[in-house]
């Protein structure tokens, strides 16, 4: 197992990973734009000193999951920042400790590039970040409308 930023994968494996978190959102929100999503990504595949940064965690170079690190991720909420984004870790691998690994990782970037707080928002895995020591904030407004639960990281 290994912790890769997206600069160190291949142009096909950041694509996978784009496809694969715009066809799991599309589900969620409908208005999502395949081509804006995919690019939003691939550019990340050329970055790894600030943010928008890819991190991926992989197993002889199958990607396991993904997550992002990002700036002004919620249009009603610019003063929040930075943000936690993105977490997915793909079904046969879940409940064997790759996200916390992979988390780890992006926690020392985020502390690397000089925060001390950092956010997450979510509407389906409040339990997953409350485990990991995630502190809850209150609600936000998603960009694509209703709300979503808020929480903050001391790292």
């Amino acid at each position: 197992m290994k912790i890769k930023f997206f600069s160190e994968l291949t142009k096909e494996q950041v694509k996978f990973i784009a496809e694969s978190n715009y066809n799991y959102w599309k589900k969620i929100n409908p208005s999502l734009n395949y081509k804006d999503s995919t690019e939003k990504f691939l550019a990340m595949k050329n970055n790894n000193k600030n943010l928008p940064i890819g991190i991926a965690i992989t197993e002889n170079d199958k990607i396991i999951g993904f997550c992002t690190l990002r700036e002004n991720r919620l249009l009603n909420h610019l003063n929040i920042n930075p943000w936690l984004c993105n977490v997915m870790i793909f079904e046969e691998f879940r409940s064997k400790g790759f996200a916390k690994i992979m988390l780890n990782t992006a926690y020392k970037k985020f502390k690397a590039l000089g925060y001390n707080k950092i956010y997450v928002w979510t509407d389906q895995a409040p339990n997953f970040y409350k485990n990991l020591g995630w502190k809850y904030e209150g609600k936000v407004i998603k960009n694509e409308g209703g709300e979503g639960l808020l929480f903050s990281k001391e790292i």
